[in-house]
C-alpha cells in the first residue's frame, strides 16, 4: 500500500517511530498513524495525507511560506506619471517590463479587471457617493467628495488605459538592453534600477513560474471560516498617495481581520520513494515577495503629486 511505503521512508528520514496498527483493520490503521502525527512538527512541517495527480494517498509533510499577514499592492499612478513625463520615458519602459511580468507570468491580478480590489474600488465608490447624496454642511468635506471623484475618473481612465501595455509582454532580451541603457542619475534611480534587476533575474531563473501555483488552500483546514485568499492580499492598485488611499485600506483591513485564516503559498515533501533530507523550495516566493515590498516603496516614493490628468 502506498501509505504504508511512504510512512516507512518518513519514519526512516526523520527518526519516528510509527504506532503498531498491524492489527487493525483498513482504514483505521491509516487514522491511528494520522491521529499519532496530528499537531506534530517536523522541521516546521506539518503531516498531511495527500493524493498527487490521481495516484493513491499517501504521506507528506506540508511547509507554509509567511507572507507575514501584510498587503502586497503594487501602485499603478506612478506608472501612469512616468508615461506622461517626457524625462521619464527610460523610467516608464522599465517599469512596463517589470509590470508584463507580474501581470502575464507571475499572474498578479490588476484593479481594472475582476478581482478583489476590483469589487473594493465599486463598493468605495458607491458608498462615497451615498455619503454625497447627503446634507453636507462642512464646504471642507464637499471638496474632499468632489477630489474624490475626480480622483475615481482618473484612476478608471488612466487604469484601463494602462492595461494593454501591460498586458502587452515583453521579452527578456528586450528587458536585459532597457537595462543596460538605463543611466541612473540620482540614488532614487539607482535603487529603482537595482529592484528592477533583481526582478530581471527572477524572471529569468522562473520564466513560467506563478504565484497561483504556489498555493494549496484545499490544503488548510478552516473549521468553516473565511480565508483570505493570495488574490485579497496581492495586487495592482491605483495609488497610496491619493485621495482615495486612506479609506480603501480601511475597508480592506476590516473585511480581512474578521477573516481566520490566510492562504499562503506552500511547499509539500512527498515520500513515495527514499527521501535522503529534508528541502522545502521556496527561493520564488522568498524573493517574490521581498522585491515586491522594495519595488512598492520606491514606486510610492515618486508618487508625491497629482498626475496629469
Amino acid at each position: 500500500m502506498e501509505f504504508f511505503g511512504s510512512l516507512k521512508n518518513f519514519c526512516r528520514l526523520h527518526n519516528w517511530d510509527a504506532p503498531d496498527v498491524s492489527g487493525l483493520p483498513f482504514p483505521q490503521n491509516i487514522a491511528k498513524v494520522m491521529a499519532e502525527l496530528s499537531g506534530r512538527n517536523f522541521n516546521g512541517a506539518a503531516c498531511m495525507l495527500l493524493q498527487d495527480k490521481g495516484k493513491p494517498a499517501k504521506l507528506a509533510t506540508v511547509k507554509t511560506f509567511d507572507t507575514q499577514y501584510r498587503l502586497y499592492y503594487i501602485p499603478v499612478r506612478p506608472f501612469w506619471k512616468m508615461k506622461n513625463n517626457p524625462k521619464q520615458q527610460a523610467q516608464y519602459h522599465l517599469t512596463r517590463a517589470v509590470f508584463s511580468y507580474l501581470y502575464n507570468t507571475v499572474d498578479i491580478p490588476y484593479f481594472r479587471e475582476p478581482c478583489y480590489l476590483d469589487n473594493t474600488y465599486d463598493a468605495l465608490e458607491n458608498w462615497i457617493a451615498e455619503v454625497a447624496g447627503e446634507e453636507i454642511e462642512d464646504d471642507e468635506d464637499k471638496a474632499f467628495r468632489q477630489r474624490q471623484f475626480n480622483d475615481f475618473k482618473v484612476m478608471q481612465k488612466a487604469g484601463d488605459a494602462l492595461l494593454p501595455e501591460i498586458k502587452q509582454a515583453v521579452s527578456l532580451t528586450d528587458w536585459q538592453q532597457l537595462l543596460e541603457e538605463f543611466k541612473a542619475q540620482d540614488k532614487w534611480e539607482s535603487s529603482f534600477c537595482e529592484v528592477v534587476t533583481e526582478i530581471y533575474k527572477l524572471a529569468v531563473d522562473y520564466p513560467q513560474r506563478n504565484i497561483r501555483t504556489s498555493m494549496h488552500y484545499d490544503l488548510v483546514e478552516t473549521d468553516g471560516g473565511d480565508m483570505i485568499y493570495w488574490e485579497n492580499y496581492l495586487s495592482f492598485y491605483w495609488s497610496g498617495e491619493d485621495s482615495l488611499n486612506e479609506m480603501l485600506f480601511d475597508m480592506v483591513n476590516s473585511e480581512l481581520q474578521e477573516m481566520g485564516y490566510q492562504e499562503e503559498p506552500m511547499a509539500i515533501q512527498w515520500y513515495d520513494t527514499t527521501v535522503e533530507k529534508v528541502h522545502y523550495d521556496f527561493d520564488f516566493e522568498t524573493r517574490l515577495f521581498w522585491l515586491l515590498n522594495e519595488l512598492t516603496a520606491l514606486l510610492n516614493d515618486m508618487d508625491y503629486e497629482e498626475p496629469d490628468k
